[in-house]
């Protein structure tokens, strides 16, 4: 019995790939506008990156002007 010749190792090997499946991935994705950019988030405090310190000492602010004549 004589042994089977052996697999060509071209055919199995992942990385080949059909041309014609590329070309027609790479036609669909020129065909397909880009994607729209995200608009950017409007935070609730503003861009300000200090907004929320500042909102914080007024409020601080605020609350020792209606307590603190209370106590007097």
């Amino acid at each position: 019995m004589a042994k089977p010749p052996p697999k060509d190792p071209r055919h199995d090997d992942p990385r080949v790939t059909d041309l014609r499946s590329y070309k027609q991935a790479r036609e669909k994705a020129a065909r397909t506008p880009p994607p729209k950019p995200k608009a950017p988030k409007a935070s609730f405090l503003g861009s300000n990156p200090r907004a929320g310190l500042i909102l914080l000492i007024v409020v601080v602010v605020l609350a020792a002007i209606y307590v603190v004549p209370a106590f007097l």
